[in-house]
């Protein structure tokens, strides 16, 4: 709670919003330390007892839904009972599970409820995406808390993440999951923390995205889209450069255009022409944290997608990755995941040099480590989506042997997890 992030906070929300959002970030501060503290010493740590956390209104999410769906499906609610601690705790009304409780954390107005700060201290079993937001600062012994991250990519750790001391929210714990052995020593340096608390067993969102029941139009049409049989669909995904989050060199990034590789509107109208020609959808998804975007939607082969529209939809990103034919990126860690699907990527490199300096990259080499075409300019760009078109493949056989070293296939990577923590339905 800094002071220039207050002032930025009555600039945009008024005086009285901010007040009111302060207040509660006091109230739940309160809550930490009088529940969570009284909790962890006179509670006892439930062994039946595990808490999913997402980021902040990014609930029902990524890695902690996947395993939570898991769970209820398999029947383990039966045995475990399950809080789920959510920003938006209205949008779940209509969600009924067996020993299933949704309790507010890190709402809007800046509150958590007490009921999180208890439920986290005397859980069995904490899981996270991003941080545990102190949610269980206060964990009784015998509590394992696993992050479950939300991807390893290229990009080097933001100044804000870099030689993260033990005790704070982001690295506070028992284990954390990573695709393969060449993140978990990138993830030990990083966060300068044990080797073997870093799991090379890959991400519960990967048993979406490799499911062989996902149903390619039923979950297009979900989303607004509807297709011919015969069209390639290629979901374009950048990271972001521009966000309104603070200890980001690549903030200082500019573009010519919202979207690396490209350099004016002209270039988009010629890149939905040639979609067009070439019987493709591209899909641009938004990264959440990228800041000013345009031109939403007024192409006739190209579409953007949204958190917003997942959620609306109720479709998960993996699910949809699961059943694109090709991928673009640039240093994302979604270019890492799609590498077990085995299918034609393309990394737009057009500021590599300054993203290099700005951010710098896990690898010393990322080129690699980039299984894909290499996307310098426009033309280029256009070339890979008639290849995709032409079903070439150029780096398959580069792709096949950097897998084993990114990654640790198996078949089912949530009854992996499971099975290692000791977490049984019966």
């Amino acid at each position: 709670m800094n002071l220039n992030a207050i002032k930025k906070k009555i600039r945009d929300e008024g005086l009285m919003k901010s007040a009111g959002y302060y207040s509660n970030r006091v109230i739940s501060k309160l809550s930490m330390h009088v529940v969570g503290r009284l909790a962890a010493r006179h509670g006892q740590a439930k062994k039946n007892r595990i808490v999913f956390k997402n980021r902040e209104m990014l609930d029902f999410t990524d890695n902690p839904r996947a395993l939570f769906e898991y769970l209820e499906e398999k029947g383990y609610n039966e045995k475990y009972q399950i809080i789920y601690m959510v920003s938006e705790k209205k949008n779940f009304r209509s969600r009924h599970y067996k020993n299933v409780k949704f309790v507010t954390a890190e709402s809007p107005g800046g509150f958590s409820s007490p009921a999180a700060f208890y439920y986290g201290a005397t859980a069995g079993y904490f899981f996270y995406s991003h941080n545990s937001a102190d949610l269980n600062r206060f964990h009784r012994k015998g509590q394992i808390t696993v992050n479950l991250w939300h991807g390893c990519g290229y990009k080097g750790a933001s100044l804000d993440n870099k030689n993260i001391p033990h005790s704070t929210t982001m690295s506070a714990f028992d284990y954390c999951l990573v695709p393969g052995q060449v993140f978990a020593r990138s993830k030990s340096e990083c966060w300068n923390w044990p080797k073997e608390k870093i799991l090379c067993m890959g991400y519960p969102r990967y048993d979406w995205m490799l499911d062989p029941g996902n149903d390619r139009k039923e979950i297009l049409e979900r989303l607004g889209f509807h297709v011919e049989p015969d069209t390639k669909v290629v979901v374009w995904m950048p990271t972001f450069r521009k966000s309104v989050l603070t200890g980001y060199g690549e903030n200082e990034i500019s573009l010519p255009y919202q979207l690396p590789g490209i350099e004016a509107p002209a270039q988009m109208a010629q890149l939905d022409r040639h979609c067009g020609k070439e019987k493709i959808l591209l899909l641009i998804k938004k990264h959440p944290l990228q800041t000013g975007w345009e031109q939403e939607n007024c192409y006739k082969n190209i579409r953007y997608v949204t958190d917003e529209m997942f959620a609306t939809a109720d479709v998960v990103l993996y699910r949809l990755l699961g059943v694109c034919d090709g991928l673009i990126s640039d240093y994302s860690s979604v270019a890492v995941d799609y590498m077990l699907l085995d299918r034609p990527m393309a990394f737009v490199l057009t500021d590599l040099p300054a993203y290099g300096q700005l951010r710098g990259f896990v690898f010393k080499d990322p080129l690699a480590y980039m299984p894909g075409e290499k996307v310098y300019d426009f033309g280029q760009l256009l070339t890979f989506l008639t290849h995709v078109r032409e079903g070439k493949d150029l780096f398959a056989k580069e792709r096949q042997l950097l897998l084993l070293e990114m990654h640790n296939p198996c078949k089912d990577y949530r009854g992996r997890l499971l099975d290692f923590l000791n977490i049984r339905c019966m």
